[in-house]
């Protein structure tokens, strides 16, 4: 299986300095089929997790094994319907059309998700995982990162921890199956654009509401005062580990931004591109993003893609709209 790693930040701070070697540490047993388990209404199976001094649950559910150290309350109880609930959104969440929804397949795997009770307990999960990858990831401040269809998450407060497990489910869900990554700015706009949602105690399940996200809208109005907006041909060409380098403001102008682009995906323009982003996400899941790219560059008369580097602009004018500057001027 491929690891490529894509990760999310709150606060982020400097990375670490310290280096670990690889050491292997309790990973989940083999991954099971999904559909072994009845879904959110049914049972699911608790069981002890155990690491080092942590004394944890297990919780199996028909899409997740969710790995907590979090203490029992209000939180643990709600984790799995909500990894449960999200999970099945991911499959409508931008490709649905009209009365006839395209609905993407379900991960073939349950997903491994480790949701720690405190940074401590995560960090040194992190360095004994990765070893000396870890040092990227332990310059988080607040957040969590998936790694290999791996979540590894710790508790941030109840609304912040679920907007977290929603974002990096995304990235689970992906990577369990894709056939082929999505750009990062639309695959990290898409995992905050998951992120937004009502759980009330009254609720049996979540509701997914896109634009209910308090912390993407902030940082975008705060950013766009200070003039400190990122520019689309940044936005579109950079991966976001640049903006862990320039700092905490600008890797959550970022995200916030890529938040925004996915709404002008799905609702800009009277919708003209969302049947575009519709097909993009499917493209991507059955691995012919490549063919529809070429096929696009032959049909405006061009020579097809050069060697492995597709520029942003390419698929703006394949999936979204040939003319590109428009495109970014609506923006």
């Amino acid at each position: 299986m491929r690891q490529w790693a894509l990760l999310i930040a709150i606060v982020a701070t400097g990375t670490c300095g310290c280096e670990h070697e690889y050491r292997a540490v309790p990973r989940a047993a083999t991954r099971a089929p999904a559909e072994a388990l009845p879904g959110v209404k049914g049972e699911m199976v608790v069981e002890p997790w155990v690491y080092g001094d942590i004394k944890g649950v297990l919780v199996t559910t028909s899409t997740h094994r969710l790995h907590m150290s979090i203490p029992e309350g209000r939180l643990r109880s709600e984790v799995p319907i909500f990894m449960e609930t999200v999970a099945s959104h991911y499959r409508t969440m931008v490709t649905s059309d009209g009365e006839d929804p395209v609905v993407l397949p379900p991960s073939p795997d349950r997903l491994d998700t480790f949701l720690f009770g405190n940074r401590d307990e995560w960090a040194d999960w992190t360095k004994k995982r990765l070893g000396r990858e870890a040092r990227i990831f332990l310059g988080i401040g607040r957040g969590g990162y998936t790694y290999d269809s791996e979540s590894v998450l710790f508790d941030i407060g109840r609304y912040d921890t679920l907007c977290i497990l929603a974002h990096e489910g995304w990235h689970q869900y992906t990577q369990s199956f894709f056939a082929h990554p999505l750009p990062a700015w639309l695959e990290e706009g898409l995992a905050a654009y998951a992120e937004g949602h009502r759980f009330r105690t009254s609720d049996e399940v979540p509701v997914f509401m896109p634009w209910r996200n308090l912390e993407r809208f902030g940082q975008l109005r705060l950013s766009r005062s200070r003039g400190r907006l990122i520019s689309m041909d940044v936005l579109l060409n950079q991966p976001p580990q640049t903006f862990v380098q320039q700092g905490e403001q600008d890797l959550l102008t970022y995200y916030a931004q890529v938040w925004a682009l996915v709404h002008y995906l799905v609702e800009g323009r009277e919708g003209k591109y969302a049947e575009g982003l519709s097909r993009l996400v499917q493209d991507a899941a059955m691995g012919r993003i490549a063919t529809s790219l070429y096929d696009g560059q032959r049909k405006a008369g061009r020579r097809g893609i050069r060697g492995n580097r597709v520029v942003s602009d390419t698929f703006i004018s394949t999936y979204f709209d040939e003319d590109v500057e428009s495109f970014k001027q609506g923006y």
